[in-house]
């Protein structure tokens, strides 16, 4: 009787001990596919990392002043306004990336260590396991946050960067010429 009570009991223990092992490993890969995120998040970041943001942006606002401060018209063309107006929207979107470029690597450095620790917590059994999923969802959130975050970046780069190309040189030498007069 004694023998069957210890091997059932033996048996429970390993079943429970192979069911957290299942756990935990599933744990495990969910932060190491966040880990791969993290890293496709960061190369893309330096892939668009927009280094000349300072100069694009002053020389836009000089343009814009240059615009404002000189032209004299009581009308002006449909035409103009829209470049007029899809510039100052550029430009305004230039404060918005630079904090953009200072928040990711930031948060790409944050999230890593807080998945290292959250890793090493969970292949050591440290702190409360109960919470493991909890802690694995929440990191997976932030880093869906991240991944927004830089999609956001990109295409607000991307669409700035364009209209610049398209509109700067034109607004410039417009603006250059009303200081002749």
């Amino acid at each position: 009787m004694k023998r069957s009570l210890v091997a059932i009991i033996a048996f429970g223990a390993f079943f429970l001990t192979s069911c957290m092992d299942i756990e935990t490993s599933k744990q495990l890969d969910r932060i190491s596919e966040m880990n791969t995120t993290i890293d496709s998040i960061e190369v893309v970041f330096k892939e668009h990392r927009l280094d000349t943001l300072a100069k694009l942006s002053l020389s836009a606002y000089s343009v814009e002043n240059r615009i404002k401060n000189n032209y004299y018209s009581d009308t002006i063309s449909i035409e103009f306004s829209r470049k007029m107006d899809a510039f100052k929207v550029m430009r305004r979107n230039f404060a918005p990336l630079g904090k953009s470029m200072g928040i990711i690597p930031k948060s790409i450095e944050e999230a890593r260590s807080k998945l290292k620790e959250l890793q090493a917590d969970i292949e050591n059994g440290n702190g409360k396991r109960e919470k493991y999923e909890e802690f694995v969802a929440f990191e997976d959130a932030k880093v869906g946050q991240l991944r927004t975050l830089l999609k956001e970046y990109v295409d607000t780069k991307n669409a700035s960067v364009k209209t610049y190309e398209e509109l700067y040189n034109e607004l410039n030498d417009f603006s250059m010429s009303l200081l002749k007069k």
